[in-house]
């Protein structure tokens, strides 16, 4: 009995009750012919009629554009005697369903193929899913290597697997050559340690996602040319198929950073001279009392005010003043030792802290800055209005070992200020020791002003 016969006369009722999609197609040599039997599933798939099927050739069931690849596809399983498997779309009652179709070689008794088994599943749902999954993933790709931040992501043993766009543009690595590199790469060496025991904790912390510090300072990244930059991270875990990923949101703060330092050294330095001002030099002066009271080291202070200031500045005009004010920061930056802290008090009024120096040498470093001022002996841009002569008058005194304050010291150098004013400017006085209510150095607020 021919197989045709057979499948024709037997199998219709069997694959009626098999529950997916199956049809027998018959062969003419060797391509799809007739539709030998077929379910009601088959049927439903192709939008073919209850009546229609068994007997009718397959071709005129299929849509023209699936025609020629179905078609295709079992000549192959035919020629090769090997199962083949299409995943086909069919637009069927204006909706569009996915199917694959598994087409499997049926052997006749000279084992040769007779007909092919065609057995349908209906992956509309998969195929759904599937593309969702790429349009969330192709959205999250997008999102990923537009963010103005750079994002890394690194396995437990801190292997990069993910460096996007912006990671690219700040460490200059590109995502090529990084990835699989370990983390490492983008920290300096001096952080390696500490880096390494910080992430292992974070692992096992019960907290997903933290941001990031560095004790007593910024944080910062290594970038490929070897220059360093402060970041601001945010770091998160997360759990990828039972191994833990740690992925870190990087922020390059090196203009913000820039511009705290900026704003840090404006709250300390005079803008004018560009000396420490009165907080950065009494900080700075606190510091040098501390270390000469514990090591026993000798420290002197001059107070030095600028002659007739004002009449500088009423005859010639504010402008002429603070050329003169920078003048003064010029001569005791040409004059000063490079240990010796230097800034402006306010005003007219100027100070020096001497480390490692007693009375005597204080004096004759106050008198060299009093003479180099005077005889307009330092390098100074004055210019196109040319140089505006000046002098000088300096109040030279100790710190005393139970100074707990610069304010103490800055009390006698400024009774010594005013000596040197009341005895015709210009020169310098030394404090020397009175009776206490004297010696605390107390004058009338703006006395030295006044003597101009």
């Amino acid at each position: 009995m021919s197989i045709k016969k057979i499948l024709l006369d037997e199998l219709p009722g069997v694959v009626d009750a098999i529950a997916a999609s199956v049809a027998v197609i018959g062969l003419d040599g060797g391509k799809p012919d007739r539709v030998l039997a077929c379910n009601c599933h088959f049927r439903r798939m192709l939008g073919i009629a209850a009546a229609d099927g068994p007997g009718a050739r397959l071709r005129n069931f299929l849509p023209g554009y699936a025609r020629r690849d179905i078609e295709a596809q079992i000549e192959e399983c035919v020629r090769t005697v090997t199962p083949v498997e299409i995943v086909q779309a069919f637009d069927l009652e204006d909706r569009t369903f996915w199917w694959r179709i598994a087409a499997q070689p049926i052997l006749n008794g000279a084992r040769e193929p007779g007909g092919v088994l065609l057995t349908c599943l209906d992956i509309t749902e998969k195929i759904r899913l599937e593309n969702e999954l790429k349009t969330a993933n192709s959205r999250f790709g997008a999102v990923i290597q537009s963010a103005y931040d750079g994002i890394v992501t690194v396995d437990r043993q801190q292997r990069i697997h993910l460096f996007n766009a912006a990671a690219e543009e700040m460490f200059g690595y590109s995502a090529e050559e990084i990835e699989g590199k370990p983390l490492n790469t983008l920290i300096p060496e001096k952080y390696h340690d500490r880096h390494g025991q910080h992430l292992e904790n974070f692992a096992t912390s019960p907290i997903f996602s933290r941001q990031m510090f560095e004790r007593g300072g910024r944080i910062s990244g290594l970038a490929k040319d070897g220059t360093e930059f402060p970041v601001e991270i945010s770091i998160a875990k997360i759990t990828v198929d039972g191994a833990t990923e740690f992925t870190a949101l990087i922020r390059d703060i090196s203009e913000r950073a820039k511009l705290i330092d900026e704003l840090k050294r404006q709250a300390l330095i005079d803008l004018l001279t560009g000396l420490p001002n009165r907080r950065s030099f009494y900080e700075q002066a606190g510091h040098q009392i501390a270390f000469a009271r514990r090591h026993e080291r000798p420290l002197s202070i001059l107070m030095i005010d600028l002659d007739r200031f004002k009449r500088i500045n009423d005859t010639r005009g504010h402008p002429a003043g603070d050329m003169v004010l920078k003048a003064m920061a010029s001569a005791g930056k040409c004059i000063l030792r490079q240990s010796d802290i230097f800034g402006r008090l306010g005003g007219e009024e100027f100070a020096v802290l001497l480390p490692e120096t007693d009375e005597e040498r204080a004096i004759v470093i106050a008198e060299r800055l009093r003479q180099a001022v005077a005889k307009a002996r330092f390098e100074h841009d004055w210019g196109e209005q040319g140089p505006i002569p000046f002098t000088i008058s300096i109040g030279v005194a100790p710190c005393l070992k139970d100074d707990a304050a610069i304010e103490y010291a800055l009390k006698r150098a400024d009774r010594a200020l005013y000596d040197a004013k009341q005895d015709g400017r210009n020169r310098v006085k030394v404090w020397s020791r009175m009776p206490d209510a004297e010696a605390s150095g107390e004058l009338p607020d703006g006395e030295v002003r006044k003597a101009g």
